[in-house]
């Protein structure tokens, strides 16, 4: 029967049961598959670079959501990240669960946005703390297949490498100078980025005043100081990109 032809009667209507096989592959893109190519060869995380607003991302993208322009600036990562965020997970993917919580972290690297959500190993939940410098461990490379399973976890920075040092000694001082020198770099990059913190302002200066100090802060606080970055961040690419605009490509009335 044509395909075009009108059935007038039910009776004449046929059908066939059967299967039609179906084959696909899933890519991660271009930029998704040189990001997977470094993690299994190099052993590095690769990020791209926005030309215009000069914003890096991980894992490495095509464009920039925020320019609508491509990136085409490759750079590896060489240095530790920190723990943004994390919690503790007591069943597997499958819903059942598991004889031990796992703990997982929001893995973020400094001067870059987005990071890696992957396992943490540490000695306990009560061990780890927002802005704890870690490192990943990777698999052998005969066993590596480009995914991010190839990061078998994370660790805190220098863990099973040596004993544990007293708080007196200059390593745990340089430590400490580091961190305090980070959230330093964390309260300028809100200044410097005109945003107006407003209410927030008031629970900014109290942290402001315990970095000062060197003074370690809550969690609740490294978080606050954490989520206002990303706002100033936020606030210097609006501005930047409003201040770019030119005014033959807006609209007028």
């Amino acid at each position: 029967m044509p395909i075009l032809e009108k059935i007038d009667q039910q009776i004449r209507a046929r059908h066939w049961t059967d299967s039609i096989p179906l084959e696909y592959h899933y890519t991660a893109g271009v930029a998704g598959e040189e990001f997977r190519r470094e993690l299994k060869e190099h052993w590095k995380l690769l990020t791209s670079k926005c030309p215009k607003c000069k914003t890096s991302y991980l894992p490495a993208r095509m464009f920039c959501p925020s320019c609508f322009i491509e990136t085409k600036d490759r750079t590896t990562i060489g240095r530790p990240g920190f723990v943004y965020s994390y919690t503790t997970v007591s069943g597997d993917k499958s819903g059942n669960k598991t004889t031990e919580p796992t703990l997982v972290a929001l893995v973020k690297f400094d001067g870059v946005t987005g990071g890696v959500v992957h396992r943490l190993e540490a000695a306990g939940p009560e061990k780890v703390r927002i802005g704890l410098k870690v490192e990943p461990v990777l698999r052998e490379r005969n066993n590596r297949t480009g995914a991010l399973t190839d990061i078998v976890y994370f660790k805190p920075l220098g863990a099973g490498l040596s004993r544990r040092i007293p708080a007196t000694s200059k390593a745990s001082e340089t430590e400490a100078e580091q961190k305090k020198a980070h959230l330093q770099n964390l309260l300028e990059m809100v200044d410097e980025s005109g945003y107006p913190a407003g209410e927030e302002e008031s629970s900014l200066a109290p942290i402001r005043e315990k970095i000062a100090k060197g003074e370690d802060l809550t969690r609740h606080e490294d978080s606050l100081l954490h989520k206002l970055v990303d706002r100033a961040r936020e606030w210097h690419r609006a501005e930047k990109s409003s201040a770019e605009t030119e005014p033959e490509n807006t609209m007028s009335g």
